[in-house]
This record gives structure tokens, C-alpha cells and sequence, in this order.
């Protein structure tokens, strides 16, 4: 792997994520509790668009730091021995914790093991947990994807028009994708292939294929980050309009589209990440939050950028741990603030979630073993990249 000067906004983007992902996890939680009012869903709407960015993020963050950091030959073995230890070893451990919790283990033992291995399979242990699931193959697959990207890169040669064919490209198939999303369920639960046809419905949702175009423009940026820099200079103002609109879309989406008596749970499905539109949206507002990051690391404060840069350090095993750790924030927000303003509430337990899932990633990783369930080691401060 060639030693490169660190990106230091890539940092931000990972802490912002990591936030983000937070966030409308708190959000879910208070979208179906009764007393939510009219005023507050329209608060938590707009909440959750500006947090929808976290999953296109992480896994940009991912193509783009494996396409940045690795040129020349890769060791294949090694490659996945290291992804398999930092990321896979967490995964599995954080499972088993929330299968424990689930009660698995009250069923007799070939039970909960089969229980088990079908929850490792398919990221089902808990709600978050689909991510690492998804995310898992684009490290299998990034050695031959490596291979097409760079011949692809030579292709472009440098000429300008090219690229904006490629660029125009990859966003039309992946807007096509979406489209035909769900004619492919369709057309899976019909054929009924066995393990296959799932892939395609019950767990279309963790499905790689309809997530590879992030890590696809990850790649192109990491191999061309300079390149990539100064196209967000020059398309700053249109993303800017174009998040505005779909973000008064969108709300106008969920508040004006259904009945009256609908809860805001139902409503935010509208919101999901997989439809065409908002597939654009995402990509718009995935370069804007990339501009946003670059603003704070030349001209945020210190403690600010330092604010960003603590959570991304932390956020492969605070993304673990946070589902376990708004379970208590839950408690507490019941406890201390019952009455108090339905967004106050949610935006307090985010603090409470984020802040406990740092410490607690801390802590762990400053035990004896605790690189297992964090992905971090002490002699190496860096975050996993994911």
C-alpha cells in the first residue's frame, strides 16, 4: 500500500456519517411514539433528509480510500486477512451480543446455532447491522474491480469528454438499476431460486449490487483526487439547488401525501434509499457534504474538526455498539425528560447515543483483546476505513 499524504476531510466526512447514521436511528424511534405532533414530524423530516447521506458515504469513503491507497500489485491473502480481522472478527462478536439479547439462547443448542449462522449471513441480529453485511463484498470484490476501474481510467486518457461520458454513464445505469429494482424482485420471487432469490427480495436490502455505484465514484475520486476537488468547485452552486429541491420535495412528500392520521413511521418510508429519485438526491447531496467537510477542515475551529475527526476515529465500533447504546439512552430520556418536546428529546438522545458509543468504543479498545470487538488497535490510532 503506497504511503500518500493523509485526506484529512475524508476524516470529517467519515465522523459526519457516523453522526448521521445516528441520527435517524434516534429519529426512528421517536417517528411512531403517539404523542408526536404534526409540527414535530415536520422538524424530524428535514432531520432525517440532511442524516439520509450516512450509508452513500461510508461506502464512497470506502472505494475512495482503497482506490487512493493501494497502486501496484495487492496481496490478496494479506488484503482480506486484515479486513477480515479489523471488520469481519467486530461484526461477528457484535452479533453474537445482540442475538444474546434477542434470547436465541433460550432454544435448544442446534437451534440457536443455526439461529446464529443465519444471523452472521444475513446482518438480522440487529437492525444496523445490515450494513457490514453489504459492505463486506466490496472488499472481496475490490481486487478485480481494481482491475476494470483502472482500465477504464485508461481509457479516458485525460480527455474531458470522456469522463463526462463515464460520469453520465454510471448515473444512468445506476438510476436504470433502480428502476428496475422492482421487476428483478418480481421476476426473483418467481423463479424462486433457492439463497439467489432472497438475495433479491427479503434481503434486497443489503443487496451490493444496488450500492456499488457509491463505491464505483469513490474510486474514480481516489483515483483522481485532484481532479475530483476541483469538479466540486465548479458544481458547488447546482448541488446546492438541486438538495433544496428534492429536500422541499421530499418534505412536501411526507407531509402532504398521506392521510391525516397516518404515523410518521409509515411516512418516512417514502424516504428509503433505494428509488430513483432519491438516488439522485443522495448523489447531489453526498458532493455537497463533501464540500460541507473541506469547509470545516480550511476554515472550522479547531475543536470543531477535532469534534469530527474523535467520532470518525471511533465510528467503525461506535456503529456497532450504537444500537446497543440507544437501548439506554432510552431509559434515560424516559426516566429524565418524559413530556418535554418531541425533537428535544430525540436530539438529546442523539448526543447521549453518540457520546456513549465513543466511550464505550474507547474503553473497549484499551483492553486486553478488545481490538476484536472494536477493529482498533492502540499502536495504531488510525480508524478502520470504511
Amino acid at each position: 500500500m503506497t504511503k500518500k499524504p493523509r485526506l484529512r476531510e475524508i476524516e470529517i466526512l467519515r465522523g459526519m456519517a457516523f453522526a448521521a447514521v445516528v441520527l435517524q436511528h434516534s429519529i426512528a424511534h421517536f417517528s411512531v411514539v403517539p404523542e408526536l405532533k404534526m409540527e414535530d414530524g415536520a422538524r424530524l423530516t428535514l432531520l432525517l433528509l440532511a442524516a439520509k447521506f450516512a450509508v452513500p458515504a461510508f461506502i464512497f469513503i470506502t472505494g475512495l480510500v482503497l482506490f487512493y491507497n493501494y497502486e501496484g500489485k495487492i496481496n490478496y491473502v494479506s488484503f482480506v486477512r486484515k479486513r477480515f480481522k479489523d471488520i469481519i472478527v467486530p461484526y461477528l462478536l457484535w452479533s453474537v451480543i445482540y442475538s444474546f439479547m434477542l434470547g436465541i439462547y433460550n432454544n435448544p443448542p442446534w437451534e440457536w446455532i443455526t439461529t446464529m449462522i443465519r444471523f452472521w449471513l444475513t446482518g438480522k441480529s440487529s437492525y444496523h447491522l445490515w450494513y457490514i453485511v453489504m459492505i463486506i463484498p466490496m472488499y472481496l470484490l475490490f481486487p478485480p474491480l481494481r482491475i476494470g476501474v483502472r482500465k477504464t481510467i485508461a481509457w479516458i486518457n485525460g480527455q474531458r469528454y470522456r469522463a463526462w461520458i463515464l460520469m453520465i454513464g454510471l448515473v444512468v445505469g445506476y438510476e436504470l438499476i433502480l428502476f428496475a429494482r422492482p421487476y428483478i424482485t418480481d421476476t426473483a420471487t418467481m423463479l424462486n431460486i433457492p439463497i439467489l432469490s432472497a438475495y433479491f427480495t427479503t434481503y434486497a436490502d443489503r443487496n451490493v449490487i444496488y450500492y456499488l455505484f457509491y463505491f464505483l465514484l469513490g474510486a474514480l475520486a481516489g483515483l483522481h483526487i485532484n481532479v475530483f476537488l476541483d469538479i466540486l468547485k465548479r458544481v458547488k452552486f447546482p448541488v446546492i439547488v438541486i438538495c433544496g429541491l428534492f429536500a422541499v420535495y421530499y418534505t412536501g412528500l411526507v407531509l402532504g401525501h398521506f392521510p391525516p392520521e397516518a404515523p410518521f413511521g409509515r411516512r418516512f418510508i417514502a424516504l428509503t434509499l433505494l428509488e430513483p429519485a432519491m438516488g439522485l438526491f443522495l448523489i447531489a447531496f453526498l458532493l455537497l457534504i463533501y464540500i460541507i467537510a473541506l469547509s470545516i477542515l480550511s476554515s472550522g475551529g479547531t475543536y470543531h474538526r477535532q469534534l469530527w475527526i474523535t467520532l470518525s476515529r471511533y465510528s467503525y465500533g461506535g456503529y456497532l455498539a450504537h444500537a446497543l447504546m440507544l437501548r439506554i439512552s432510552y431509559i434515560i430520556e424516559e426516566s429524565l425528560l418524559a413530556g418535554m418536546n418531541i425533537t428535544v428529546r430525540m436530539i438529546i438522545v442523539w448526543i447521549i447515543t453518540l457520546v456513549l458509543s465513543v466511550f464505550v468504543t474507547y474503553v473497549i479498545s484499551h483492553i486486553p483483546y478488545g481490538h476484536w470487538l472494536t477493529g482498533m488497535s492502540l499502536r495504531k490510532k488510525n480508524p478502520v476505513k470504511l
